[in-house]
């Protein structure tokens, strides 16, 4: 009785690793790896269900199911939202659709204690698809705008004149400008995989301790790639441009990236240091 629950249980676990095969393999055929964020989002959705392989586990072999009903909504809802990105074609719907589909497998095969585990891998991919990446683009274009103007006041005020119009940046003989790449949209979506992880992975936290680490993000991202704008200008007024759009543009972004990093896990480490002491152990 147990193996034909576990054989029953396998095949719609591996439809759903065909379905991401699938994505995975025409995406690579026809993009390839020349965007740096969007395969991310297969390695992310990959990641996040490794964190959660023991529910994946005892969907497997569990003696009771979950919430079927619950689950079935979830199968559906992300069958259309995946059907729908192989239609358009929109790589964000079909990995939206993929991380539903895992929490629908999970919340009807896993047992009900995993119920967590369901929801986790549901809301990680909502995050990661819907703030990490269609809210960011929407903001893109005013994000430059609004890191060339601070970046043009800033260094007038400190080191040398520096004017602006829209994303560009004028010194001196020389120009820049404040690219996508450059105002924090890929910053903005790595963060939010790499919190997201980060969270479920360490220890136990309160619901609004985990909602202000997300918010955090997309501030955390947009200075730390004011400070990579500015840099980049500096290192160009003062060694020209061939050095700041060489080794060291690239090697920039890698900075900021660290440092946006560290600053999230020190506030985390903050915030759950202070309110442990304050609220006797931080319970839950």
């Amino acid at each position: 009785m147990n193996e034909l629950r576990i054989s029953v249980a396998l095949f719609p676990w591996f439809l759903y690793v065909y379905m991401y095969t699938v994505s995975f393999y025409q995406y690579i055929s026809k993009k390839g790896f020349a965007d740096t964020d969007e395969p991310l989002l297969f390695a992310t959705a990959f990641i996040v269900l490794w964190i959660e392989r023991q529910s994946i586990i005892a969907s497997f072999r569990g003696v009771t199911v979950g919430y079927p009903l619950y689950g079935f909504f979830l199968l559906c809802f992300g069958l259309i939202v995946y059907i729908a990105g192989q239609l358009y074609p929109v790589i964000y719907l079909e990995i939206w659709g993929l991380f539903i589909i895992g929490s629908g497998l999970v919340m009807s095969l896993a047992p009900k204690e995993y119920v967590k585990s369901a929801v986790f891998i549901g809301v990680a991919g909502t995050v990661l698809v819907v703030m990490g990446r269609i809210a960011p683009y929407m903001l893109s274009s005013e994000l430059a705008k609004g890191l060339a103007s601070v970046s043009s006041h800033m260094l007038s005020a400190t080191l040398f004149p520096v004017t602006y119009n829209g994303v560009t940046l004028y010194f001196g003989p020389y120009s820049a400008e404040v690219a996508h790449a450059c105002s924090g949209m890929n910053s903005i979506f790595s963060l939010l995989a790499l919190s997201v992880i980060y969270l479920r992975e360490g220890i136990s936290r309160k619901l609004w301790h985990i909602v202000i680490l997300v918010a955090l993000v997309i501030p955390i991202a947009v200075v730390t790639n004011l400070l990579r704008v500015i840099s980049l200008v500096i290192i160009t007024w003062y060694f020209g441009n061939r050095y700041a759009q060489g080794i060291y543009h690239d090697l920039a972004g890698i900075i900021v990236f660290v440092i946006a990093l560290v600053f999230l896990a020190a506030i985390d480490k903050v915030m759950y240091g202070v309110y442990k002491k304050s609220n006797n152990g931080y319970k839950k």
